[in-house]
């Protein structure tokens, strides 16, 4: 009988079964399950193993266990070693911070060197709600409590709706090996707290909780669709382009309630923050700020938003 995992990526593969892929492949139970699925629907990948150098023996096991499955199954496997606390240290980054950029910086090399279509992750749907319970202490808005996208122009996410325990479930059932990263277990980062102490506390009350805040950030996409509409609407309506720069009617965009939503959404993709956008409406005519890509500038009742130099 079919395992519904396996139901769910034939699902999600569908359109890409031409592609070429390049998997992440850390050893955990995750990557393992996702590795042996693509393999299992005889689709034309590749993996990619990162050393973080974090945990001394333990990561040189995971390298050489990764290897060895490749080898096994006569998949081309891509590694890298990286000295990530000099990185961290390096750059004032954060370890999870700073293991993220590495790795996916040296992700994106490859799929240019090697024409590979996709990056494949193993995130799942246990990552997806621990991510917006993250950026829900964070005081986030719908894109950020949105969470995980399950596909971008390069990355590809089929087990996004996949729950942690029927991946364990799938690999106790096909004898699938993997790796435990018994940093994991700790509490010292935010996301392990969440999934080790704070989520088994709501499935204390509900068994259902985990498909419950599915429930609610497919919800949110829905909302965000319709955020989406309306910000195009207002942009069409107020933004008055040109080869050069956007002009913006500050009298037009303060008749938008609730202002600091509209602000917020029809400028942040020219990176400046609403507080400031507001502050400038009541400014001096000539008055300028400006953000790492673009310099908005008040000029009598009109805002010239352009492009930097």
């Amino acid at each position: 009988m079919e395992h519904k995992i396996e139901k769910i990526l034939k699902d999600k593969v569908k359109a890409f079964e031409k592609c070429n892929f390049l998997i992440a492949v850390s050893g955990g139970v995750d990557s393992m399950v996702l590795a042996n699925l693509f393999l299992k629907n005889n689709l034309n990948f590749s993996i990619a193993h990162c050393n973080f150098k974090l945990r001394s023996k333990e990561s040189d096991i995971d390298h050489d266990f990764v290897k060895k499955w490749s080898l096994q199954h006569k998949i081309h496997c891509y590694s890298n070693e990286f000295n990530t606390v000099e990185f961290c240290k390096k750059n004032k980054m954060g370890i999870q911070e700073g293991a993220r950029k590495l790795r996916y910086d040296w992700f994106d090399e490859l799929l240019s060197k090697y024409d590979f279509d996709y990056l494949v992750t193993a995130h799942h749907l246990d990552d997806q709600i621990e991510t917006y319970l993250i950026n829900s202490s964070r005081g986030s808005g719908i894109k950020g409590l949105l969470g995980i996208v399950s596909s971008t122009k390069k990355i590809f996410r089929p087990l996004l709706d996949v729950l942690k325990i029927d991946i364990l479930n799938y690999a106790e059932l096909n004898s699938i090996e993997y790796r435990e990263d018994s940093s994991n277990s700790s509490d010292d980062y935010q996301r392990n707290m969440i999934r080790n102490s704070i989520l088994p506390r709501f499935k204390e009350f509900d068994d259902n909780v985990m498909l419950k805040f599915k429930t609610t950030i497919n919800n949110l996409h829905s909302t965000k669709i319709f955020v989406d509409n309306i910000i195009e609407d207002t942009k069409n309506d107020l933004f008055k382009i040109d080869s050069e720069s956007i002009k913006v009617n500050i009298e037009m965009l303060m008749q938008k309630k609730p202002l600091e939503f509209y602000v917020h959404n029809l400028f942040y993709e020219f990176g400046f923050n609403y507080k400031e956008v507001i502050k400038i409406f009541n400014s001096d005519s000539g008055k300028l700020i400006l953000s790492t890509t673009h310099s908005m500038t008040k000029l009598k009742g009109d805002l010239i938003i352009k492009k930097n130099d």
